[in-house]
């Protein structure tokens, strides 16, 4: 069977593009197996898993939600670091030799690193272990934080942001990929969405908690409470993290090609219906027995050696790169970068300076303004997990049981709104001094946004090319975190040359064209995927016989 002859929809024969999936089960006649729960039934799950008890997308929902719990806890801990410093950039520079410029360009610099460390770290996770990755990177990062303070000129707090952001940077790819390792389909943009609210979450939680402890302690035990938390993440993942790496096989009744569920479950709706035709066979000619699998007890889930692969580190590392030539994957990436990092690093690189100096704050008072972000973010990640989720199945059952990725796009309406709204109010409340009231309303808009395209950016990426989603994340974080270093390193001389009032008004235009988008590819995307198909099916099969497929 041909790709061009297999992916098609069991209904009406029709030619699906990569990532187009039969997710409603209209007839209620399809072979492959379904959601449970209620108003949930007539879900096709996708993936499709396996008969192992230990495959993650059959664990139970207590050993998923646990497995997630890892990931947000992990996230939360190691992630806070990266934007500690925004609400304590005064008493820095007042007790070091650094300058505003000098920490603006680190914290450019480490979200560099944050993404491209993600096709080192990417490669070890997938070759020899997630669970292993995330331990250490705890530590990694327990270290770095203890020592930071001792890092007061130009040279070495860039050299410790780069290290920072390299031995962090499993946050930024990794954890998206556990996540999807254990839901299925139209679970995802729920639990996505916890991901996507426990990352965002961090660049509002950090600036605060931080203002609060430079109140009453010090600017440097800001550092090492980081890496008491980063401590407390490496407990708790070690004790209740499991391995979520899984090889599944391919049916060795099925061609390559049957791997994707639509044509699963035509080929098994074929072969049931040949099995009814045929005569029966005679109870006592026949045998029946069932295959028992080996279950894990917990102290094999403590352990740190994952399954003995053949060593595929290079082909891992170079894959990230095929995705920039996914048209999909690229919108992703650019709308996920945009949203999460290069607007709030517009306001980010500004605002608790111009709290401090225009409206006298104190560091605790700055940290209290910073829980407009939290409250956004709070906001932002409800959105998502809520919307997203009923989008991907009212618009699948809208249409006619097909979902398509572009569906979790229209999340995105609401940064059309969001993102110019900020920007420009608050560079008018800059510029004509309004009440600070106006600057957190900017944080709760901001915070909203960049929470929710964390789940909307990725799910596109992901469910566009299903089978390679783990490469698909690694291409859409070293966008975003590229574009986050270029604004980071532009943002204080476009200030300096233009002023808050013009910058912030051309970011808030181009934040309303850069979001609006979504309405083009939202009509014109599956075309896109259409036109890499062959492509993609050539990537897969090469991906499949490499054991990298997801």
């Amino acid at each position: 069977m041909s790709d061009k002859e297999a992916h098609r929809d069991m209904d009406t024969g029709e030619r699906l593009p990569p990532g187009t999936v039969r997710l409603i089960d209209r007839d209620g006649d399809a072979a492959s197996k379904h959601a449970e729960g209620k108003g949930q039934t007539d879900i096709l799950l996708v993936p499709r898993p396996s008969e192992d008890p230990e495959d993650p997308l059959n664990w139970t929902f207590r050993r998923k939600i646990l497995s997630t719990s890892c990931v947000v806890v992990y996230t939360i801990m190691v992630a806070i670091p990266a934007s500690a410093v925004y609400s304590i950039v005064t008493p820095i520079r007042e007790d070091t030799s650094l300058t505003l410029t000098d920490i603006n360009n680190g914290t450019g610099i480490m979200f560099l690193f944050y993404g491209w460390g993600c096709i080192f770290w990417q490669a070890i996770a997938l070759q020899y272990g997630k669970r292993p990755v995330y331990l250490f990177s705890c530590l990694a990062n327990v270290v770095i934080l203890a020592t930071a303070p001792l890092c007061t000129t130009s040279g070495t707090y860039t050299a410790n942001r780069i290290i920072l952001g390299f031995f962090g940077s499993p946050v930024e790819s990794l954890c998206e990929i556990s996540v999807v390792d254990v839901w299925f389909a139209h679970e995802r943009p729920k639990y996505l969405a916890w991901y996507g609210w426990s990352l965002a979450l961090t660049g509002k939680l950090a600036p605060m908690l931080a203002g609060f402890i430079n109140y009453g302690m010090d600017w440097k035990w800001t550092l090492w409470w980081w890496a008491i938390f980063c401590t407390f993440a490496f407990l708790y993942c070690f004790f209740l993290m499991e391995e979520t790496n899984y090889d599944r096989k391919l049916s060795p009744a099925l061609p390559p090609q049957a791997n994707s569920p639509v044509v699963y479950a035509t080929l098994v709706q074929a072969r049931h219906a040949e099995s009814k035709a045929a005569a029966p066979v005679a109870p006592e000619d026949r045998e029946s027995g069932e295959v028992a699998r080996p279950r894990k007890s917990y102290i094999d889930k403590l352990g740190l050696k994952d399954k003995k692969r053949p060593n595929r580190l290079l082909n891992i590392a170079m894959a990230p790169f095929k995705g920039f030539t996914y048209p999909a994957v690229v919108y992703a990436g650019l709308m996920y970068g945009a949203n999460s990092l290069v607007w709030q690093g517009v306001q980010n690189a500004t605002i608790g300076t111009i709290y401090t100096t225009q409206y006298g704050f104190n560091t605790a008072t700055v940290a209290a303004a910073y829980a407009g972000g939290v409250l956004g973010s709070i906001m932002g990640g409800y959105y998502c997990g809520k919307v997203g989720r009923v989008l991907t199945v009212r618009l699948a059952r809208r249409n006619g049981g097909i979902s398509e990725p572009e569906h979790v796009l229209y999340v995105f309406i609401a940064s059309v709104f969001l993102v110019p709204f900020a920007m420009i109010l608050y560079g008018l409340a800059v510029t004509y001094h309004l009440h600070w009231f106006a600057l957190v309303v900017t944080q709760v808009a901001i915070a909203t946004n960049g929470t929710l395209c964390v789940s909307a950016a990725l799910g596109y990426a992901m469910s566009s090319y299903p089978e390679l989603s783990g490469q698909m994340v690694t291409t859409c974080v070293l966008i975003r975190n590229t574009l986050s270093f270029a604004i980071n390193y532009g943002i204080t001389p476009w200030l300096n040359a233009s002023g808050y009032l013009r910058v912030y008004c051309t970011v808030g235009g181009i934040g309303l064209a850069w979001n609006a988008s979504l309405f083009a590819m939202a009509r014109y995307g599956r075309k896109l995927r259409e036109g890499t198909a062959a492509r993609y099916y050539r990537d897969v099969e090469y991906a499949r016989a490499k054991g990298l497929s997801h």
